[in-house]
């Protein structure tokens, strides 16, 4: 679907990449107006205030609401759009960028997603909702519970190495203090009762910069995507790890895979659960798909 993009507002992150996404900003926005559009620029001052801006930029009724920005801010946009008519694009500017990933826009080209903004070719994608306790999210990449939300906390709050780079060495600092737990799976009614360390409900196929935990999913197909590792030494985990950025890990003993509309994990820890590398929970968590859920701004096919 094609309609014309004129005003937008811009929701800037100046904090991400640890504030060297600022100068991304900058460019991103100078794009966008050198397109002829008109550009509203907002930011939040903290993450509870970017999701009330980012409400309140949905409820204006732009033509778009246009993130530049990280997979972080992208999450406080997709609860305000979902079901409404505003169309989100984005102009990556994170570490991560998963889910300018999953939809095909360049990252580090902000002429080039500018180019997909001003075009106004949208397309109907999936989220993800979960519930831990009383609270809720909804999520565009992957929900994460147990290892991957401990690293995922750990990368977050490392100060160095800047980028991608972090999740290797917090994976390294995790696995080095795993214990087993008990945990039980609900895959659309049917239960499986394992020692699993990690479990991972994906939307798209990738999150921490390209980690292809969910390689098979697909961010238009009305379901999530199920990936189970069970516990086993540190050593195969330390090499079981770099698998997962080419997706291969799925070949392995002791992975298993599902497809489904609904998964419930319960343990008998409370085990750390994560969405589009926000921390929110622990288990019991219950992660839904939500088809068709938002309109994004894509390259025309």
């Amino acid at each position: 679907m094609t309609r014309a993009v004129r005003d937008v507002v811009a929701l800037v992150n100046p904090r991400s990449r640890h504030g060297a996404g600022a100068a991304t900003a900058q460019a991103a926005v100078a794009a966008l107006r050198a397109r002829g559009l008109g550009v509203d620029v907002r930011s939040g001052t903290d993450a509870d205030d970017a999701r009330r801006v980012a409400a309140a930029a949905v409820a204006d009724g732009p033509d778009a609401v246009v993130v530049i920005g990280g997979d972080g801010t992208i999450a406080g946009v997709l609860e305000a759009a979902v079901g409404s008519a505003v169309r989100v694009g984005i102009m990556p500017a994170g570490t991560g960028n998963d889910h300018a990933r999953a939809l095909g826009i360049p990252v580090g080209d902000v002429d080039a997603a500018a180019d997909i903004v001003a075009a106004g070719h949208s397309r109907a994608v999936d989220l993800g909702r979960v519930q831990a306790g009383d609270r809720s999210m909804v999520f565009g990449t992957v929900a994460a519970i147990g290892l991957d939300a401990a690293v995922t906390e750990r990368a977050v709050a490392m100060r160095w190495p800047q980028g991608q780079a972090r999740y290797p060495l917090a994976a390294i600092a995790e696995i080095a203090r795993l214990t087993p737990h008990r945990t039980r799976i609900t895959v659309d009614g049917e239960v499986h009762e394992l020692e699993a360390i990690l479990v991972a409900v994906g939307n798209t196929p990738s999150y921490g910069g390209g980690m292809r935990i969910c390689p098979d999913a697909r961010i238009d197909d009305g379901r999530l995507d199920v990936t189970v590792v069970e516990h086993t030494s540190r050593g195969r985990l330390l090499r079981l790890f770099p698998t997962i950025y080419r997706g291969t890990h799925v070949r392995h003993h002791g992975v298993h895979t599902f497809s489904a509309t609904t998964v419930t994990v319960e343990s008998t820890d409370g085990l750390p659960a994560s969405a589009d590398g926000e921390v929110f929970g622990v288990t019991p968590v219950t992660v839904e798909a939500l088809p068709a859920a938002v309109q994004f701004l894509v390259p025309a096919v």
